[in-house]
């Protein structure tokens, strides 16, 4: 069981791009190169969202935006490649950051 201490990064690969699932607690971020969106998997009224670096320098957040409804929200996509990408919970932390997904 993991806790919300606790980060673990898997990569995933598939036919068009892999991705990279990182997770806090029962919480997760999903990022490819250049997209990434985020996962509430608790029913406690923090909000989850996806922290990001950008290689060209920008720093954004996508929220999970549809609550701990067991559904992931929606991917965001950018003009720049993801350099570094974490998993937040609203009043509780965050994870590590995962670098370079691709």
């Amino acid at each position: 069981m993991l806790t919300s201490a606790t980060a673990l990064t898997m990569a995933f690969t598939g036919p068009a791009s892999a991705s990279v699932l990182l997770y806090h607690g029962s919480d997760a971020d999903q990022a490819t190169a250049y997209s990434m969106r985020a996962y509430d998997g608790e029913r406690d009224g923090n909000g989850v969202y996806a922290d990001a670096y950008l290689v060209n320098g920008a720093h954004l957040s996508q929220w999970d935006g549809n609550g701990a409804r067991g559904d992931w929200g929606p991917w965001a996509t950018y003009s720049s490649r993801i350099k570094q990408f974490r998993v937040c919970e609203d009043h509780v932390g965050c994870s590590g950051w995962s670098y370079y997904p691709s």
